[in-house]
């Protein structure tokens, strides 16, 4: 898609190609919601495990609070740098830390108001080779609080995985994508 299709796209009447944008904001926060919920469930000693795949459940509660860190702090500049990430370990090795850190996203999103960014066009700046530098693409914010959703739908499943494994009982829909609950659910 060039960027002048984008741009005509962000252009129409209603906002980015006329979706309920509460949808997305809810869609954010149903993923911060079913991380709280797995924190108020799990020991420090689980959160902290590194399991064979080098990773633990903090690890990706920490990866998943750096893509929406990114994204809030390049907003107001039009430029979301998904490579400027914290990295921040004590989001990793802390209940307490990781519980802070999404109430605040969470107030973030709560607090968004999509109707200010309604047909403006963002850049996106990431690495997607590693013998690369990073590129930069034009987006929408819609599409990026989308990417965030999926995103963070990807991770909770593989935490939901790990959880499984120390034995915590999961609801069958966490980590699950939106699509698939929905196909089930026929």
């Amino acid at each position: 898609m060039t960027n002048s299709n984008l741009t005509s796209l962000a252009n129409k009447p209603g906002g980015d190609l006329d979706i309920d944008e509460s949808l997305l904001i809810q869609g954010c926060i149903h993923g911060v919601d079913q991380s709280n919920q797995l924190l108020k469930a799990v020991s420090l000693d689980d959160y902290t495990y590194v399991s064979q795949g080098n990773s633990s459940i903090g690890t990706h509660t920490r990866h998943i609070l750096d893509r929406f860190h990114c994204f809030f702090a390049g907003l107001q500049g039009g430029c979301i740098d998904y490579d400027d990430r914290q990295r921040d370990k004590s989001i990793e090795n802390s209940l307490q830390a990781a519980t802070f850190a999404l109430a605040s996203v969470s107030r973030q999103i709560e607090k968004l108001d999509l109707a200010e960014f309604t047909g403006k066009i963002i850049t996106v700046r990431e690495s997607v080779y590693h013998q690369g530098s990073s590129i930069e693409i034009p987006s929408t914010v819609n599409r990026e609080l989308m990417g965030l959703i999926t995103h963070s739908i990807h991770h909770l499943a593989i935490i939901a995985i790990i959880a499984k494994s120390f034995g915590y009982p999961m609801d069958n829909d966490f980590g699950k994508a939106a699509s698939t609950i929905v196909y089930e659910r026929r």
